[in-house]
């Protein structure tokens, strides 16, 4: 009777432990905000309103991660740029499956990293002060790697 309540409590202590410990999904998109952070992006767990088709109705798309990386200087008379990887009906085509609010030129390079992650990717916004890329975290470290270069390249974007 003795060794069978030490082995339930050894049992329901082991239970204890695994249940707090993160799963392989948490370790993975873990792996991905740290590699994020060696590209100076800071990482922030959000939410975002999303326009629909006709720009009519906002849909809030929750449980994203944005990574925003901020101007040095912020630009003065700046107006916000919002992309989109589906059409809205008075948005410019910016490259193949993205729709931006206010047109300007994409390096080549660029427009084929957003069309490579294009399911990936939720959407892009461009202010005075920073670039946000809000995302779904799935991917691997090159995913993070390619991110990084289109928020780097969108920062130059006067």
């Amino acid at each position: 009777m003795t060794a069978l309540i030490v082995v339930f409590i050894t049992l329901s202590l082991m239970g204890s432990a695994l249940w707090i410990m993160p799963t392989r999904r948490e370790r993975e998109k873990m792996a991905l905000r740290i590699q994020a952070r060696k590209h100076n992006i800071t990482v922030q767990l959000t939410s975002v309103n999303l326009p629909d088709k006709w720009d009519k109705v906002k849909v809030k798309e929750t449980g994203l991660c944005a990574y925003h990386k901020y101007r040095e200087k912020p630009l003065k008379d700046f107006p916000d740029i919002n992309i989109y990887p589906y059409e809205v009906w008075k948005h410019e085509s910016i490259c193949e499956g993205w729709y931006a609010n206010l047109p300007f030129t994409l390096d080549s390079d660029v427009a084929k990293l957003l069309e490579k992650h294009h399911a990936v990717f939720v959407a892009i916004e461009i202010s005075a002060n920073s670039v946000s890329l809000y995302w779904r975290e799935k991917g691997d470290e090159s995913t993070v790697n390619d991110a990084n270069t289109i928020i780097t390249h969108l920062l130059t974007v006067r």
